[in-house]
């Protein structure tokens, strides 16, 4: 096993120094960056940052979208034995400065001007950092605030430079990451990682969900997710594939058709769009391709008829995906069985699995030949888990953190006396081995009536729902289960449009009694059998918007701040229960 993931990466541009290693777009065109190029570029910002007082177990931190610059940063940082502190792009400037002093980063790279400014706006608060290295070209208002801060990307390759850094002894057990959690129920934690919980979640996840040298990765998922920095980047990296980065969530589609991926890191909502589209099209034709349609559907696998059908309909489907995506990989949240039966269908493969940032991040996955929908799949090679009496899912292993940076009193919180990391999810392990969560145990709604509610469980099929961009349900002490609903304005207003109602501002239409119907009606047929007695939604409220990021009610990684979103919905909450 290999020490480093400097180590991992120096070795596979040695073995594929002309091969692709990177894809990113500009100017409308998708330019390559080959191993050896990476390779060079690490090398010099490695010297460069030595030569700024960068020294090993100093942090630094980098707050950037995807781009080539994420990874050469990010492993010059771990080759001089420095610790990477990632940032969330959503993070607001308050986060930001409270992450930055708890780290005490030294040096920040930020990528462009909205980020730099949102760090000018606490950086008399910031103690500890020293320089800021920026991707771009500074305004006339930041070179006045941050005068001799600042020094340039272009001016760190332009400068004539030697190839050359003090080599620095990395063992596998040194930090070479601090990750900050999303913090749904209070403050970010900063989660100690080391190369052997990176290299040893790679090679297990390898085994389980194996990586060619031809494959393709899309990367759109943030890199200051673990999810995606390991899956979708390291795993490339170390297995000498490709990665392709997209310009953003909203070019995802055209970037699919481009790029043609064979592997894509992804979260439900992405697969739950496309289904819907797809639906939405075939909703739209005529009545015979709305049957020829739904018999393809029913073609069993394997047969003359389904090779028929996937001629002709789901080869033409998979295209708007690229056309060579063999695998995706779902992760963030549980997908809904029937979203994943669906794309099975096309010949697309959603593998869904189970970790989190703490365990770097992979305990469990589905496999391309030993796959349950509705599972998080089988325990990985090297981790093992038990589950506790009331439920909750142990985790040992060489994947799990060391701690909690600054904070031993809640590290031993979540460690018992075995040495088991306490996840605080529930689950259980069926006798073929598949891993299924039930829930989050803080999470859980205990009903006035004393019956046990698992959030994630409603919530999932309310989302599923086309007219839903998002839910919360309600019900912790109270006598029945509600749901503040957020719609999909798109899809409503193009149904009102279609049946001829009247569109009106979306405050306004969360009062609308036409609106309010369709969705009375549509949680009736189409959610509540689903539920128990306990579980059906017997009142919501419809919100003029999403839930957001900005307003601090998501996650960096889109999961429900429920207390957050609890205080700024309390009289509409109240109002249900009335």
């Amino acid at each position: 096993m290999y020490k480093s993931i400097p180590e991992v990466f120096f070795e596979t541009a040695k073995k594929h120094p002309n091969k692709h290693a990177l894809l990113y777009k500009k100017e409308g065109v998708y330019f390559p960056v080959a191993y050896k190029e990476l390779s060079k570029k690490i090398i010099i910002l490695s010297g460069k940052l030595q030569a700024l007082g960068v020294g090993k177990g100093d942090k630094v931190a980098i707050l950037s979208e995807n781009r080539p610059e994420w990874l050469i940063s990010d492993i010059s940082i771990m080759t001089i034995g420095a610790i990477v502190v990632p940032l969330h792009t959503t993070f607001n400037p308050k986060a930001l400065c409270g992450v930055l002093n708890h780290s005490q980063a030294k040096i920040l790279i930020v990528s462009n001007s909205n980020l730099l400014n949102k760090v000018l706006l606490g950086q008399k608060y910031l103690k500890h950092l020293k320089k800021i290295i920026f991707l771009e070209n500074l305004t006339a208002t930041q070179k006045n605030i941050l005068s001799n801060k600042v020094l340039s990307w272009k001016a760190i390759f332009s400068q004539n430079q030697n190839d050359e850094y003090e080599k620095i002894f990395l063992d596998p057990d040194d930090c070479c990451s601090i990750i900050y959690t999303s913090g749904t129920t209070g403050k970010p934690k900063g989660v100690i990682l080391t190369h052997r919980n990176f290299l040893s979640n790679v090679e297990a996840v390898n085994e389980v969900v194996p990586v060619k040298e031809n494959d393709v990765f899309l990367s759109f998922l943030p890199l200051s997710h673990i999810l995606e920095r390991l899956t979708g980047y390291y795993m490339p990296i170390c297995y000498g594939a490709t990665i392709a980065y997209a310009e953003n969530i909203k070019q995802l589609s055209v970037n699919l058709k481009e790029v043609k991926p064979t592997i894509m890191i992804s979260v439900p909502r992405v697969f739950e769009k496309f289904h819907d589209v797809v639906w939405d099209r075939i909703n739209s034709s005529s009545s015979f391709k709305k049957k020829v349609f739904k018999w393809v559907l029913k073609q069993k696998s394997n047969t003359l008829r389904y090779k028929i059908a996937d001629f002709f309909v789901f080869k033409k489907i998979r295209q708007q995906l690229g056309g060579k995506l063999r695998l995706t990989i779902s992760g963030g949240a549980s997908l809904n069985e029937n979203i994943g039966r669906f794309f099975l269908k096309m010949g697309i493969l959603i593998l869904e699995g189970y970790g989190l940032t703490e365990t770097s991040p992979v305990i469990s996955a589905n496999q391309e030949h030993s796959f349950k929908f509705g599972t998080v799949g089988k325990i990985i090679p090297g981790v093992k888990v038990k589950i506790t009496d009331n439920k909750e899912i142990l985790v040992k292993g060489p994947n799990v953190f060391q701690g909690y940076l600054k904070n031993k009193e809640e590290t031993k919180l979540y460690f018992n006396k075995e040495g088991w990391f306490c996840t605080g999810d529930l689950g259980f392990i069926d006798k073929q081995g598949f891993l299924t969560i039930i829930g989050r145990a803080k999470e859980m709604i205990v009903t006035s009536g004393g019956k046990n509610v698992w959030p994630e469980r409603v919530e999932n099929f309310l989302n599923n729902d086309k007219f839903i961009s998002q839910a919360m349900i309600i019900g912790n002490k109270r006598k029945f289960i509600s749901a503040l609903i957020a719609p999909d304005w798109q899809e409503v207003e193009t149904y009102l449009k279609k049946n001829n109602l009247p569109l009106q501002e979306h405050d306004k239409l969360t009062k609308s009694p036409e609106l309010l119907a369709i969705f009375q009606n549509r949680i009736d047929e189409k959610i509540n059998p689903n539920l128990s007695e306990f579980e059906k939604i017997k009142n919501f409220k419809l919100l003029p918007q999403e839930f957001s990021q900005e307003q601090d009610e998501l996650t960096p990684t889109l999961k429900l701040r429920r207390h957050i979103i609890e205080n700024h919905y309390k009289k509409s909450i109240e109002s249900m229960y009335i």
